[in-house]
């Protein structure tokens, strides 16, 4: 029984290199980097994008986050940090190096919500972009894949989890950063894009 045990923890924790799922979640993707499910995107202006050919198809690495524009909690937490992440980008002239991408996992969210979110978070649309992926299938597989746990909560809000993802110039995601860890996200994605 208990080399049962010791084989299930060490099977639990990746040969106990990790204590939580995200934790596995991110060491899984960072050693076996994920080819992202096609998925169509629909971006500010109504126009549309297949995924991951909108990641792979300028040079340039991306730092990609999940979210909702109704959020008020984590994603504006996030939001701020893009915002931060997108001034350094500019200030540091690394435009042609690195991109962010933020994906609504909201069904209800519109080309005009990205739009408006947009506006709200000042983004460069040269460095920043947002998207909703309004096939409810691609929607599920995109969050399954890349490990969003999205679940619905009162009033039309929704708990989620929340990362900075790293996805290299190959369109693969590569790395999954912390929400708290901008810089680390930041300097992940230049040594992607050396």
């Amino acid at each position: 029984m208990v080399v049962c045990g010791v084989a299930a923890l060490w099977q639990a924790t990746m040969g106990f290199r990790v204590v939580s799922t995200e934790e596995g979640r991110r060491l899984a993707i960072a050693e076996s980097p994920l080819a992202l499910v096609p998925a169509q995107l629909v971006l500010p202006g109504s126009r549309v994008a297949a995924l991951p050919a909108l990641l792979a198809g300028d040079g340039r690495v991306a730092v990609v986050t999940f979210f909702y524009a109704r959020c008020n909690a984590v994603c504006s937490v996030q939001g701020s940090e893009l915002q931060q992440m997108q001034r350094e980008i500019l200030a540091r002239g690394w435009q042609d190096k690195v991109r962010l991408l933020t994906i609504s996992f909201d069904p209800r969210d519109t080309a005009a919500d990205l739009t408006a979110y947009a506006g709200r978070m000042r983004a460069e649309p040269s460095v920043w972009q947002f998207a909703a992926v309004p096939d409810a299938g691609q929607r599920r597989a995109l969050l399954e894949q890349v490990g969003i746990i999205v679940l619905p909560a009162a009033l039309g809000e929704f708990q989620h989890n929340a990362a900075f993802h790293i996805v290299g110039r190959d369109g693969r995601m590569s790395r999954v950063v912390d929400y708290e860890q901008p810089e680390a996200a930041l300097q992940a994605a230049l040594e992607a894009a050396r």
